[in-house]
């Protein structure tokens, strides 16, 4: 019996849990779009004031972020110093494909990614700040979506893992 009720409680918390982690996984990812829009603005800054070359601003960003943008802006910049003859563009696939496995954003966020990387290296600097501006509209309209939904699929998820864990362990019993 009380192995039983041991195993129930096991059951209850790990499910219980799993909900949890699902609701937090929307708030990584709005504070992982949030720190992209971060980047984005100090991009923006490197190319009207400061001038630098792509691989040196990126660098810059790389120090001035964290977490997987930084690492994003890392290995792009780690790519473009060693190029051998790829575009800006490949190597910021090469990029964006290194941090895939370990960030929280999804495919869409990914595609706005994608065509911010088709604009690199190829426009005028006005042309550049548009790309920059429309990525970062992008990402305000989401985290605003995600902030104004992110309370009620908080509550949902908490609620269904708790919810499975009773069924589960009702079930077993």
């Amino acid at each position: 019996m009380l192995l039983r009720l041991i195993g129930s409680l096991a059951v209850i918390l790990g499910c219980a849990g799993l909900g949890m982690y699902y609701a937090a996984k929307e708030g990584f990812r709005i504070r992982e779009l949030q720190e992209l829009k971060k980047a984005l603005l100090i991009l923006a800054s490197e190319i009207e004031y400061m001038r630098a070359p792509l691989n040196l601003a990126c660098q810059n960003i790389a120090k001035r972020t964290e977490g997987v943008i930084s690492t994003l802006f890392s290995n792009f910049a780690q790519l473009l110093s060693n190029n051998e003859g790829e575009t800006a563009y490949q190597l910021w696939t090469n990029a964006v494909s290194s941090i895939k496995a370990k960030t929280f954003m999804t495919a869409e966020d990914f595609s706005i990614i994608d065509g911010f990387g088709k604009t690199l290296g190829y426009l005028d600097k006005q042309m550049q700040q548009n790309a920059i501006d429309f990525a970062i509209s992008y990402i305000d309209e989401k985290v605003a979506t995600l902030q104004t939904q992110g309370n009620k699929t908080k509550r949902m998820y908490r609620s269904l893992g708790i919810i499975a864990g009773l069924l589960i362990t009702v079930v077993l019993w």
